[in-house]
């Protein structure tokens, strides 16, 4: 079965997908904690990317399953888009989400 979701981070016209199989009903807090701890690389894509990712997986640390990053969209649909250039997260700006 599982709890599938993705996080899709836009930077310019690049799009990576950071896949869950099984904490999809938890990604949004995640997603959140991941934008408070950085807020000082808000507009820094690459870096914000890997501080989303490192919460993601921070539990499952040493597994081979259960996440993943892609260049293209694999199970689920694009559940929380963050867009570095606008600094939002399904429209909303950062500091609206993490509030």
């Amino acid at each position: 079965m599982g709890d599938r979701a993705n996080i899709v981070v836009k930077d310019g016209a690049s799009k990576v997908y950071l896949y869950t199989h099984w904490s999809g009903f938890d990604l949004g807090d995640t997603l959140k904690e991941a934008l408070e701890r950085g807020e000082d690389r808000w507009n820094d894509g690459q870096y914000l990317t890997r501080i989303i990712f490192e919460e993601m997986i921070k539990e499952d640390l040493g597994s081979n399953t259960g996440y993943g990053i892609s260049s293209v969209i694999g199970d689920g649909g694009e559940d929380y888009v963050v867009d570095v250039d606008n600094q939002t997260v399904n429209g909303k700006s950062f500091e609206e989400f993490v509030a």
